[in-house]
Formats: structure tokens, C-alpha cells, sequence
């Protein structure tokens, strides 16, 4: 009978195993990141054929009901992972390895939040992951949401520091049976990303936007301060759009690249 069983909880953890490794190798390459040597996990798991809302906008609530600024709704299969982090690894950090390996492999972000700006985190915790341990002080919260390079996959992160000084990273992957079209970061996700990461893909290769360029305007018109340097086949075309979106044409300058795809980089 002992051995039955054992067979059977075996067969039970390939099938399991299979189900993550189908969902991509996204949660697998990131348990991998030095930021999670070490890290407990928690809590992984599997669902199909669900309902699932990502916020792309601050969550609140209102009159008992909760509420996003925007949103995004889909129905697929929900991959996830919550680890927490060994003492010597910070939530931040965690994040951003999982942020910048996904982006590396062609995610697009399409929202970026830190701290307050996200909401309050209870409310992530409790009503949009459905875990009470993400839980922690507003101003320790980070969350993204990515969108795979010409797939249907989606990739949610949230890293927080809760108040008894644990590090919590929480990753879902997403496959959703349908993706809109066209998604674009809004203009506050631009605005962080150009601060923190100095540089945007504005088009591939083939010349297809990764953004809108009316939120482009938004991002840099919200900061005067920030000098753009603009490279790549769409280099120049990127800049005039920007100029008669009302950007001052002085903040904006044309490297000599001949990059197939075209960037924007600030200037130090």
C-alpha cells in the first residue's frame, strides 16, 4: 500500500511539474536569479481556465467595492510563485532582476509602480494576489505587469518589504486565450522607466511601435528637466511626432545610430 501511494504522489508531481514547465520558462528562469538563492517557497501553483483582472493603475476602494484606475481583464491558465527571500536579498532588488531578465527576453512593461503610488497594500495582497502574507508597509511595495514578446503570456510582479523586515517576491505567469491588440504603457510608466532605466525601445526592428506616442509626449512634458537623445531607423520620425505633440525640440537630439530598431536615451 506504501508503495502504491508513493507512486501515486509521483505521478502526481510529474503531471504538477508539467503543468509549470508548460506555462513557459518565465517562473522557472526566475527562481534562478541570485536575488532568490536561498529563498523559501511559499506557495506555487496552477490554475486553468480562470478569470483574472491585473490593475494597471493604482487600486483603492471605494464605498466597499475595489477599484482600479485601469485595468486589464483576461481568462487563461495562472501560473504563480510567492518566495521569500533569504535575509541577505532585498525585495527590490528581486524585483528588478525579474523585471529587467523578463524585458531581455522581449516582455514588454506595459505598468510600473513603486510605493504609495500603487495603493495601499493590503489591498494588493488580499483582494488582487489573494494572499495575506504579501502584506506590508505602502511605501516597501513594487509591482509590474509585462506583457510577452508576440505571445499571449502575461507576467505580473510584485516584491514587497513587509513590517517584520521579511522580503517577499510574488510572480505569476499568465496565458491568456486573447490579449488586446494593441497595449501601451501609460504615460507614468514611461516617466519611471526613463528615469530608473535611462533608455526605451520605441519600435522593433520592423518598425512597429512598442508605445504610443502621445503617452511618450505625456512622460517627457511631465519632466522639463530630462534631455533625450533618439537613435535607430525611426529616430527622426520619433522626434518630429514628439515636437508637434508640443516637446521642446531643444530637449530632443538625433544620434548617428543605424540601429534597425529605434531608442530613446536620456542624456546625463
Amino acid at each position: 500500500m506504501i508503495t502504491r501511494i508513493r507512486l501515486l504522489c509521483g505521478a502526481l508531481f510529474v503531471v504538477y511539474a508539467g503543468q509549470l514547465s508548460a506555462a513557459g520558462t518565465g517562473l522557472e528562469t526566475i527562481s534562478q536569479l541570485p536575488a532568490l538563492v536561498d529563498a523559501r517557497t511559499l506557495e506555487q501553483n496552477n490554475q486553468t481556465a480562470i478569470e483574472k483582472i491585473y490593475p494597471l493603475g493604482s487600486v483603492r476602494r471605494i464605498s466597499g467595492q475595489l477599484r482600479f484606475s485601469d485595468e486589464l481583464t483576461v481568462r487563461g491558465d495562472r501560473h504563480y510563485a510567492t518566495w521569500q527571500l533569504s535575509p541577505v536579498h532585498m525585495a527590490d532588488a528581486a524585483f528588478t532582476q525579474s523585471r529587467e531578465l523578463l524585458q531581455e527576453q522581449g516582455a514588454r512593461l506595459l505598468y510600473w509602480c513603486e510605493g504609495r503610488d500603487c495603493g495601499p497594500s493590503n489591498l494588493w495582497a488580499n483582494a488582487v494576489f489573494g494572499n495575506a502574507r504579501l502584506y506590508g508597509p505602502d511605501d516597501g511595495q513594487v509591482y509590474a505587469l509585462l506583457a510577452g514578446d508576440n505571445t499571449q503570456e502575461l507576467f505580473a510582479l510584485y516584491a514587497v518589504t513587509r513590517g517584520n523586515g521579511r522580503n517577499m517576491l510574488h510572480v505569476e505567469q499568465f496565458s491568456a486565450e486573447h490579449l488586446p491588440g494593441e497595449l501601451y504603457p501609460a504615460a507614468g510608466t514611461l516617466l519611471l522607466q526613463l528615469r530608473k532605466d535611462g533608455r526605451l525601445q520605441l519600435a522593433d526592428s520592423e518598425g512597429n511601435a512598442r508605445m504610443a506616442m502621445a503617452e511618450l509626449a505625456r512622460a517627457l512634458n511631465r519632466d522639463g528637466s530630462l534631455r533625450v537623445t533618439f537613435a535607430g531607423a525611426q529616430a527622426e520620425h520619433w522626434r518630429e511626432e514628439l515636437v508637434n505633440a508640443g516637446v521642446r525640440a531643444a530637449r530632443l537630439e538625433l544620434s548617428d545610430s543605424d540601429s534597425a530598431a529605434t531608442f530613446i536615451e536620456v542624456l546625463r
